[in-house]
């Protein structure tokens, strides 16, 4: 990356872009992850939860620019995909709830944990979460 650094050394601000050689790390003590540039004295250390939220930013830029997952979906239509998913094959995982999807499944790329799954639903559905369980109790 390029930066352009104020004269009163305020922010620096991205200035261009490219791909070069470097380390990631991660600090479990602290909460952390770290890139550490090979061949520039710079190190860039972000806290996980601030990372979460940069990476879901922009999974939902990504999606507003693909159409996808905005989509307006009826209730009807998740209902019908809430019943698909009880067929969908999920392997163990190091996630909240400890599985993902094996493969990817409708608007989900393979990797989806579970609970978030689940909570996509809650959050789409008019009805909630607990409306679509009953459907298949």
């Amino acid at each position: 990356m390029k930066y352009d650094t104020p004269p009163d050394g305020g922010q620096r601000t991205v200035k261009g872009q490219g791909v070069m050689p470097c380390t990631v790390y991660c600090a479990y003590s602290d909460g952390t992850v770290g890139v550490s540039i090979r061949d520039l004295d710079l190190q860039i250390d972000v806290r996980v939860d601030e990372l979460m939220l940069l990476m879901q930013a922009g999974a939902e830029a990504n999606a507003e620019l693909t159409g996808t997952a905005r989509e307006k979906y009826t209730d009807a239509d998740l209902e019908e995909k809430w019943l698909e998913l009880q067929s969908v094959e999920w392997v163990p995982a190091d996630s909240p709830s400890g599985e993902i999807t094996a493969a990817p499944w409708w608007i989900f790329p393979r990797g989806v944990d579970r609970d978030d799954l689940l909570a996509w639903f809650g959050e789409h559905h008019t009805l909630g979460i607990e409306y679509l369980h009953e459907l298949i109790d």
